[in-house]
């Protein structure tokens, strides 16, 4: 494993742990509302700490180390950030997806962002929505670098055009079609399921309607 491509250890992560899930009939919802054969559930990898950090040293990897804070994104994020913030020894953060309605009402919290370079962390990405809430409200507090990490990314021309919007790069451990790479591998997935799988990436939104 040790030879094999970030992206194909990360797909293998998570094929691993069972945290891929496949349904064709009965298709998964996404929050925004596409519904797709195959959910990847990466929450599932907290409980698993060998795999875990390939996950946490998979970003290491990647994460420039001139960053001044990582940030997560509630509350997928959260973790994942924390874990990488200590191992690095850097600052904290994380962004509620809207201010809080007691004490201070803070959105932002922990480390202050001002002028800072700040790297995002979170989960997943299929349409970006999720992530670009705590993009938004990290640009109104004039950091001086932005960029969003993610897990995983179903690769989604949406997400691409969403973050185009906000100017912001970002980027992911592993991907889709490295994930059904993996599986085919693993004989997890019939023929017509990748082709199902396939077919579906090609136009998600409208896929199953």
């Amino acid at each position: 494993m040790n030879n094999m491509l970030l992206k194909d250890k990360v797909a293998k992560v998570l094929f691993d742990v069972k945290a891929v899930k496949v349904n064709i009939k009965e298709p998964f919802t996404f929050a925004s509302g596409i519904k797709s054969p195959i959910y990847c559930d990466n929450r599932y990898i907290l409980g698993f700490p060998q795999e875990r950090n390939v996950i946490v040293d998979g970003f290491i990897e990647k994460i420039n180390k001139d960053i001044d804070i990582i940030a997560g994104v509630a509350t997928a994020g959260i973790p994942w950030a924390s874990f990488i913030a200590d191992r690095i020894g850097k600052p904290l953060c994380y962004i509620r997806n809207k201010p809080k309605e007691h004490g201070r009402g803070k959105q932002i919290e922990g480390a202050e962002v001002e002028g800072k370079r700040v790297i995002v962390i979170e989960d997943l990405i299929t349409t970006g929505k999720s992530s670009l809430i705590a993009v938004d409200v990290l640009q109104k507090e004039n950091i001086s670098e932005l960029e969003v990490m993610s897990i995983f990314s179903y690769g989604f021309q949406s997400a691409i055009d969403n973050y185009k919007k906000y100017n912001c790069k970002f980027s992911s451990l592993s991907d889709f079609n490295t994930l059904i790479k993996i599986l085919k591998e693993m004989d997890y997935l019939t023929e017509k399921e990748a082709k199902t799988a396939s077919e579906w990436i090609q136009n998600p939104e409208k896929w199953g309607k």
